[in-house]
């Protein structure tokens, strides 16, 4: 093993956060073909079930990582489609101006990089999906902002996934009185204590 795929594999595999069941759990239940993933760093995952994917973060090491042979060749050589994999890696600030079209991309992922449905919403298409976990308080920005409609959940159990639309009531309803602004969640930075939970939440823009 390479110094590139050594990196994948401690940052995701041997902290058993690769989340290939997430991934394929979200390709069956959504018309997904264009991927836009900021915050990447080193998780390739999402290149073995999409066959398009952008990904992003502020590291110029992983521009060596993203065009490497041996991550290629492991993309290649795991992937779940029968198409040729298109990726590519952008280095810059999500929450700036990125060479990217907007309103382009299926499924627009959120995993502890920060407030990315807000920043990242251009991007996204109509219709199209947000996935987010709530570790920096994403999936509650998410919830509060009017682009977004919240339609589903997701569970992990070992490396299985669920997806559940029923009882969404349940959810995003605070464990202590607060006012919820977007403000308030930005100025925390991390997910508020919710009566409960799921491993990640999927919403659709509306707008």
């Amino acid at each position: 093993m390479g110094k590139q795929l050594a990196l994948y594999k401690k940052h995701h595999i041997d902290k058993d956060y690769e989340e290939l069941g997430l991934f394929k759990k979200l390709n069956e239940e959504y018309i997904i073909n264009e991927v836009f993933y900021p915050g990447s760093y080193a998780h390739i995952t999402p290149a073995l079930v999409f066959p398009k994917v952008i990904f992003n973060d502020l590291y110029q090491k992983l521009i060596e990582f993203y065009n490497s042979e041996e991550i290629k060749n492991y993309i290649e050589s795991h992937k779940l489609y029968s198409k040729n994999p298109i990726y590519l890696y952008i280095k810059g600030d999500y929450t700036k101006k990125l060479p990217l079209e907007e309103e382009t991309f299926d499924l627009l992922i959120s995993q502890y990089a920060g407030f990315v449905s807000r920043a990242c919403r251009k991007y996204l298409k109509i219709g199209g999906i947000l996935v987010a976990n709530n570790s920096h308080g994403d999936a509650g920005m998410a919830n509060y902002l009017p682009e977004y409609d919240f339609i589903a959940v997701m569970n992990r159990r070992k490396t299985h996934f669920s997806h559940s639309t029923k009882n969404l009531d349940a959810y995003f309803i605070p464990k202590k009185p607060h006012e919820i602004s977007e403000d308030y969640l930005e100025q925390i930075g991390k997910g508020i204590g919710y009566t409960k939970y799921a491993t990640d939440y999927v919403f659709r823009r509306l707008k």
